[in-house]
């Protein structure tokens, strides 16, 4: 559900808008919404179903800010769950598992900060349009 909220604000926010905003107004945007998501805490945990889900511990006060982060990181971990699954199964030592866990996250942020980046642009985009 919350990556559908997700996708329905990021199609609102690619939706043309009728006079194009101008570069400064979306980086002014940019600035107060990276300071929104500054705000924000959480993290991803597995359902009891399997599924990846978001855990917001304090909001950022924008919905659509929490939205982002939260579809960012669900979306970029959940090619990545059978393998942080095993690892967390392994016979191995506790800073083993940790480590190669690490490991997978540091390989995750990326996508992360791509989806971020992508995700504050479209959001600036609107606003600076309206």
């Amino acid at each position: 559900m919350m990556l559908a909220a997700l996708t329905l604000i990021l199609a609102q926010a690619a939706a043309p808008a009728a006079t194009a905003p101008s570069e400064d107004a979306i980086a002014e945007q940019v600035v107060e919404i990276n300071r929104t998501l500054d705000k924000w805490k959480g993290g991803v945990y597995k359902k009891d179903d399997g599924k990846l889900t978001c855990r917001v511990e304090q909001s950022s006060g924008d919905q659509a800010v929490d939205l982002l982060r939260c579809g960012a990181m669900v979306g970029c971990y959940t090619p990545r769950v059978a393998e942080l699954d095993a690892i967390a199964g392994a016979d191995a030592p506790e800073a083993d598992r940790r480590k190669q866990m690490q490991d997978i996250m540091d390989e995750v942020q990326p996508c992360i900060e791509d989806a971020h980046q992508l995700g504050v642009r479209r959001i600036a985009t609107v606003r600076a349009a309206k």
